[in-house]
C-alpha cells in the first residue's frame, strides 16, 4: 500500500523566487510597515502591545465591557467594582474614545448604510479596510504566506497544503508584474432563517477572509480571521429579480476589487510581519450551497456551476466523468445577442452580463469551491446512503444491516448510533454524524453482502452484493482521502480510483 501521508519533503520545497529569481519573485517586501506593527516603537524601545490602552489588565477589562450598556459601563466604574485598578479610562465615553484610536478599527463607524436597494438596507464595510486588517493583524505574523510555493514529498510528487502551493496562484502570479503580492479574496456568503415569530425573519451575511492566512488559523473562528463585510437585503417571498438585487447588492459591496487596475503599481500595505508590499486583492474563492453557486454564476437550477454538463444528468450515477467541457465567459459574452438566446439557454446559462466577469483575472466559474459539508456529507454519501438502504430492502436483508448499525460496540472515536439510519429524521442527519457513521459503514456491510460466503445466494446476487459492497467501501475510502490536511498527486489518483 503506497504513503498516503502527503509529508512535504522540505529539500524538495521550492518557492517562486527560486524558480524566476529574485527580481522577478512575488511578495516581495519593499519597505518597513508605517502601521501598528512599529507606530509605537519608532523611538522607544519600551513598546506598549496594548497601545492605546495601559495595561494588558486595561485592556482585558475593556474587552469584557463589549458587550454592556454605556450605563452599565459608567456604574460599573463609578462603584469601583474593579477595586479601581483600570486606569485607561474611567466612563464608557473614555472607552469609546480609545477604541476610535485603534489601528485599522473595523467598529460601528466603519459600517456604511445604502437605501439604493430595491428590498431594503444595504449594510456594508469598506472591502479594502477589511482585508488590510487581516493582513496586518499582529497575531497572524507567523502564519502568512506572500509567494507560491511548490512542495513535492520525497519521492518527488507534488504536495498541496495551503493555499499558495497550489496551481491557482502560480499561474496568476505570473499575469501580475515583478515584486507583486496577491491578496486571494475569499467571500462566503449564506441566507439564514432567523426566526418565525417576527414576522418570518432572513439575514443574509456577507464573510470575508484572504488566503495568505494558513488554513488552521482561518477556520478556527476564535481567531477572527473571517469577518463580517456587509449584510445583503434580503427579498420578500415571492419577490422578483431576486438574483438581479443579490448582485447589485454584491457588487456594491465588492466594487473596489472590480475597479482594480492589476496593470498598476498595486496597493501598498502593511504586513503583519512588519513591512509594506504591493498588493493586489483577487476575487478568488466563493464558499456558499448550491443554490447560491448557482445565482453567482447565473446559471438554470438544475445546470452545474462549473460545466456543461446537460440540465437534469447533475446527479445520475452512469455520468460521472472528467470535467472537460468546462464553462468559458468569454465564450458565453461573445453569444450575447439575440440571435444566440436559444443556444446559451440549452447551455444553462442565462442571457445576461455576469458581473464577476468583469473582475481582474477571476474565472467566476471557478469560484466555487467544493465543501466537505454539502457536497460530500450531505450530497454525495446522504444520496448513495438512501441508494444501498434501497438495495438493502429489495434484498431483504436490511433488518441485518439495521440491527449491525444499532449494535456497534463502544470504542473510542466510535459514535453509536440506538435508531437505524432511515427511522430518524433528516434534519438529524448533519455532517458530524454522516462523517461519524462513515467510520463504522464498511465493517456493517461486509459481513452482510460478503462474496465469499456461501449463503445460497443466486450468481446474479453474489455479483450485485460485490458491486454494492465495492461502492461503499470507494466511499468510506473517498471520504477518508478528501479530509486529509494535504493532498498529492497520489492521494487526487486514489480519490479518482475511487469515484471511478
Amino acid at each position: 500500500m503506497p504513503d498516503l501521508t502527503c509529508t512535504p519533503d522540505a529539500t524538495k520545497t521550492k518557492a517562486h523566487r527560486q524558480v524566476v529569481g529574485v527580481d522577478n519573485a512575488g511578495g516581495i517586501a519593499y519597505c518597513k510597515a508605517t502601521g501598528l506593527y512599529n507606530k509605537h516603537r519608532m523611538y522607544s524601545e519600551q513598546w506598549n502591545p496594548w497601545h492605546p490602552f495601559q495595561s494588558a489588565h486595561d485592556f482585558q477589562q475593556a474587552q469584557s465591557f463589549s458587550q454592556q450598556t454605556k450605563m452599565w459601563i459608567d456604574q460599573h466604574l463609578e462603584r469601583g467594582l474593579d477595586n479601581f485598578k483600570i486606569e485607561s479610562f474611567q466612563s464608557a465615553d473614555a472607552l469609546r474614545n480609545l477604541l476610535s484610536q485603534l489601528d485599522f478599527g473595523l467598529g460601528d463607524d466603519s459600517w456604511i448604510e445604502d437605501d439604493s436597494h430595491i428590498f431594503g438596507t444595504l449594510y456594508c464595510s469598506d472591502i479594502f479596510k477589511c482585508v488590510q486588517f487581516i493582513l496586518a493583524h499582529l497575531p497572524f505574523q507567523a502564519h502568512l504566506d506572500f509567494e507560491p510555493v511548490c512542495l513535492a514529498d520525497s519521492e518527488n510528487r507534488r504536495v498541496y497544503s495551503e493555499m499558495n502551493t497550489g496551481d491557482w496562484w502560480w499561474d496568476t502570479q505570473d499575469q501580475l508584474r515583478a515584486g507583486a503580492t496577491i491578496v486571494p479574496v475569499i467571500c462566503a456568503s449564506n441566507k439564514t432563517h432567523l426566526t418565525n415569530v417576527s414576522g418570518d425573519q432572513h439575514a443574509w451575511p456577507l464573510y470575508l477572509t484572504i488566503g495568505n492566512v494558513r488554513k488552521d488559523i482561518r477556520r478556527t473562528p476564535t481567531k477572527c480571521a473571517l469577518i463580517l463585510v456587509g449584510l445583503i437585503p434580503c427579498p420578500p417571498k415571492g419577490a422578483d429579480n431576486t438574483d438581479e438585487a443579490w448582485h447589485s447588492a454584491v457588487g456594491t459591496m465588492l466594487s473596489p476589487l472590480r475597479n482594480l487596475d492589476i496593470t498598476g503599481p498595486g496597493l501598498k500595505w502593511n504586513c503583519a510581519d512588519g513591512f509594506q508590499r504591493q498588493c493586489y486583492p483577487l476575487l478568488a474563492a466563493w464558499v456558499g450551497d448550491y443554490p447560491e453557486q448557482v445565482m453567482i454564476a447565473q446559471v438554470s437550477y438544475g445546470s452545474c456551476p462549473m460545466c456543461e454538463i446537460p440540465t437534469g444528468a447533475l446527479m445520475e450515477h452512469s455520468t460521472i466523468r472528467p470535467l472537460d467541457d468546462t464553462r468559458d465567459q468569454d465564450v458565453y459574452l461573445e453569444l450575447l445577442d439575440e440571435t444566440n438566446i436559444d443556444i446559451l439557454h440549452n447551455l444553462g446559462v442565462h442571457p445576461i452580463r455576469n458581473q464577476f466577469w468583469q473582475y481582474p483575472l477571476c474565472n467566476v466559474y471557478r469560484l466555487s469551491q467544493p465543501a466537505e459539508l454539502h457536497q460530500l456529507l450531505l450530497g454525495l454519501v446522504k444520496d448513495l446512503l438512501h441508494w444501498l438502504l434501497k438495495y438493502l430492502k429489495a434484498r431483504n436483508i436490511k433488518d441485518q444491516f439495521d440491527n449491525r448499525f444499532t449494535s456497534v460496540p463502544r470504542y473510542p472515536g466510535l459514535q453509536l448510533f440506538s435508531k437505524p439510519f432511515d427511522s430518524m429524521k433528516s434534519s438529524s442527519w448533519q455532517g458530524k454524524e454522516i462523517r461519524a457513521m462513515i467510520r463504522s459503514l464498511a465493517v456493517n456491510c461486509a459481513p452482510i453482502l460478503d462474496c465469499c460466503k456461501d449463503d445460497g445466494k443466486t450468481p446474479a446476487e453474489t455479483a450485485s452484493d460485490e458491486i454494492v459492497m465495492g461502492a461503499v467501501r470507494a466511499l468510506c475510502e473517498f471520504s477518508l482521502l478528501v479530509s486529509q490536511q494535504n493532498l498529492s498527486d497520489l492521494s487526487l489518483t486514489a480519490q479518482d480510483y475511487a469515484l471511478n
